[in-house]
Formats: C-alpha cells, structure tokens, sequence
C-alpha cells in the first residue's frame, strides 16, 4: 500500500513517516506534502493508495485538496489529522472517500487502526473488483458462445446492450497451431495488437478471438490485423479471418467463415492469415498450381492435383483449364495435342490429357537440352570432318530424327549451318591477320584451299583474298 503524509508541521510529518516505516512492512510511504498544492500535485505524479490528509494548512487547506484529488482519481482514499474535532468538517469530507479521522498529535494506536481499516476496505474492494471482472468475463464469455451457437434471443440481445452499448460491427478470428507455447504468444499478440475490444475463448487446439469494435471495419482492417498477430505470435500459427458483420444476428457468420478458413489455411499451407476463399477463387488457384506443374514438366503431379479436387471442376471451370493449356503449350510453340475439348469426357480422360501435357513439356525442355549438346559440340568440332551421323551419335538419336529436330530449331539444315559456323570463324581468322589464307582454310576444316575459297565466295559474295584486302585498307 502507498501512502502519502499532507502536514504542515516537520516534526510531526517526519513522526508519522517514521512510525509508518518501522511497524508496516506492506505499507511504504512514497511522499511528503508541506502544504494543499503540493498534496495535489504528488497525488497526481505518485498515484498513493492512502493520503494522511491535515486539514489545517497554508494555502489551499485539506478539504480543498481532498476535493481536487478525489475528482482525478476517486479511487484514493483519505486519513483526515486535524488539531480541532470538528464534525463539521468530517461531515464535509465524507462524499470525498474520508476513511478515518485522527486528531493530532495523533496516537500510535489510533494510527495503526486507522491504517489497518483502511488496508482491510481496500483489500475488499479489490476482491469485489475481482469478482465483478470475472463475473464480467464469464458474461461475456457467455454471450460469444451465445452469439456463435444459438439463434439470436432477446436475452442476447440485452447482454449486447449491457457489455458492448457502443457497438457497430463485429467480426472473429480463429487461431490454430499445432504447439501450446505458440498459443501463449497469440494471446501476448492479441493484447498487443488489439484496437479494439475483444473476448478471447480458448477450445482444444485453436483460440476464438471476436473483435467488437465502436465503428464499421472492413477486410482492410481486420487483413491489418491478423497481420500484426501473426508476425508478432510465430510464422507456425494459422489465422483465419471472418467477414465483418453489423448484423448482430449475422455475426456467427463471420465465425463459421473464420474457423473454415483456418483448416483451408492449413490444408493449402500456403498462406498464414485471411479470408476464406470461395470456390471460384479456389479453382483459379487449382487451375493454376496444375498450369505450374505442367510448365515443369511434371504431368503426374499435375494429374494427381486435378484428381484431388476434382469436385471444384464443373463445365465452366474445365474450359478454363483447357484454355489456359493451350496457352502454356502455344508459348513453347508445341503443337496442341489431337484431343479437342468435346473429346475429354470423363474424368479420366481429363486426368491422361493433363499429364499428356506434361509429358510433352517434358519432351520440348529434352528437346532443348539435345540442341544445347549439339550446338556445343560443332562448336567445338567444326574443324573437323565431321557430318550429320557423327552429330546424331553424340546424342543417341537417329540421324534421321536428328536432321528433322535440327531442321526444326535452326531452320537450316546440318550441312549448311556447319559452313555457317567455318565461314564465320574464317572471317575472324582474317580480321586477325595472323595467318596466311592456306592455314586459315585448315584451321577452319577444310583440306582444299581452293574448295575453301569456292565456299567463302559462295556465302560472302567476295573471295577470301577479297575480304582480306578490305581489311587491309581499313
């Protein structure tokens, strides 16, 4: 308990502050007042429990003082020391939480009395303040489990009326982790993060957190706040978010929604806080989880996720599906596969057309893997005599599906794009003019000088010697 000692008179402040210390080891006095402005003012800066208040002093007197302090904080109660028995002044300081009275100089017994009564109100109304928050909680308790359960009856009603008159809308948040620790710190988060009023229940495994706030709030501002909690409360917890209602019979809504969007947080694993999705917004996310699964080449995978949702596909929805395929397929420039929509007419056939999608994704990234092997290898083997079954070899394939996919990706065929690589390799040679036209001819792979000049003529429109003259003059 803190007291604070009002009196004029040193010897007798200093008494009392003395004989407080020694015998009261709960009670510690936090303050000293000379007068009624600096009882006041230290009321304020020290926040006392008890003030031994002389009513006789300079300035503003005691009664004034009391009059003051009680009305910024009327839960501090008062001790009245006074050298006159006046009654009419008890009388006066009564409405201001005057406890005791106490004539000066005052008795030790008359002191510890005083100070124990006023110990003891105290402690009682702590207790009755306990009681009435925990009767107050279990009402509100009471009435959120009301509220989510039950049909909305005038008994609810008038619990809304009693503990939330100010409310304009409401909504719930449900919590979900797999670890009691992590739950611990939601709670710390909530408190934390909360600007608005809110009853939190915990069942089994999840919290039940519902915000009643003084104004409307929309999905901004409850996103905001699931935000906050989660990054504040640990990246394992799983918030879901329920839709605000200003309809106290339609706020149950917003908990059926928060709780199914928990298990859907949880289920996707993909988000940690929001909304429920609905259907429509789970199938463009499904469409697009198979659309990235074809894009890596992994059709069972993307057949599998078809399969496990397969309830979300209507008509509408698989239309979709087969449109954004042929997009994917047409980026890479791979031909549409023979099925045409109106073919797919099971489900199973739905699942083979996807993972057929795949597998052809899979074929195109091969595909180019095979063109990446074969360009490094003429690049490194142009200079040698080498042809198309030489190439072909290099990547297990026969020469005739070799000439067809090198056809295909270079848009010429083996024989001349080899030249186009040793013409353009002669003119560097040249532009260096480090070697005679003969070693050039070799170094290039051809053995005939002649055969090479032909060549070089044929592709540039001017004879080696030509070319290199030209560079000459430059």
């Amino acid at each position: 308990m803190r007291v604070l000692i009002a009196e004029d008179e040193f010897i007798e402040r200093k008494a009392m502050r003395k004989f407080i210390e020694e015998n009261f080891s709960g009670i510690h006095v936090v303050g000293e007042a000379v007068n009624g402005r600096k009882a006041i003012e230290q009321a304020e800066s020290l926040r006392p429990d008890v003030i031994f208040m002389d009513i006789k002093m300079p300035g503003i007197d005691g009664l004034e003082a009391i009059k003051q302090i009680h009305a910024q904080n009327p839960l501090i109660k008062f001790i009245m020391v006074s050298a006159y028995d006046s009654f009419d002044y008890a009388k006066q300081a009564m409405s201001y939480g005057i406890k005791d009275y106490i004539l000066k100089p005052g008795k030790k017994e008359e002191i510890v009395k005083a100070l124990l009564r006023v110990k003891k109100d105290m402690e009682d109304e702590q207790q009755r303040q306990k009681e009435k928050r925990r009767s107050v909680e279990w009402m509100k308790e009471r009435f959120i489990n009301r509220v989510m359960e039950h049909p909305l009856t005038r008994d609810t009603l008038k619990m809304q009326e009693k503990l939330f008159p100010y409310m304009k809308s409401g909504f719930f948040l449900v919590l979900m982790s797999g670890d009691n620790d992590d739950l611990k710190l939601v709670r710390q988060a909530i408190e934390e993060n909360m600007n608005h009023t809110f009853i939190l229940l915990e069942k089994e495994s999840h919290l039940i957190v519902c915000m009643i706030a003084s104004q409307v709030v929309d999905k901004k501002d409850i996103l905001d706040i699931a935000k906050k909690v989660h990054f504040a409360s640990g990246k394992s917890i799983f918030i879901g978010a329920g839709f605000p209602y200003t309809n106290l019979e339609k706020l149950k809504n917003s908990y059926h929604e928060a709780y199914t969007a928990c298990f859907q947080l949880k289920s996707d694993n993909k988000r940690k806080y929001g909304f429920l999705k609905k259907a429509s917004q789970q199938v463009e996310d499904m469409i697009a989880d198979i659309c990235e699964c074809i894009e890596k080449g992994n059709g069972n995978e993307a057949s599998l996720l078809y399969k496990q949702h397969i309830d979300l596909f209507q008509a509408v929805e698989r239309e979709k599906l087969y449109i954004k395929l042929k997009e994917l397929l047409d980026v890479h420039h791979i031909d549409m596969l023979e099925s045409s929509i109106s073919s797919l007419r099971s489900d199973n056939d739905w699942m083979n057309f996807i993972n057929m999608c795949g597998m052809k994704i899979n074929e195109f990234y091969q595909s180019k893997q095979l063109i990446s092997q074969i360009k490094m290898y003429l690049l490194d083997n142009y200079n040698r005599d080498i042809n198309l079954e030489d190439a072909a070899a290099t990547v297990n394939l026969s020469p005739n599906y070799f000439s067809s996919l090198f056809k295909q990706e270079f848009g010429v065929n083996f024989t001349d794009y080899i030249t186009k690589i040793r013409m353009d390799k002669a003119k560097e040679l040249m532009k260096e003019n480090s070697y005679a036209l003969k070693e050039i001819s070799f170094l290039v792979g051809y053995k005939n000088p002649n055969y090479f000049s032909r060549v070089f003529k044929k592709h540039h429109n001017q004879s080696p010697k030509q070319f290199q003259k030209e560079i000459l003059k430059k």
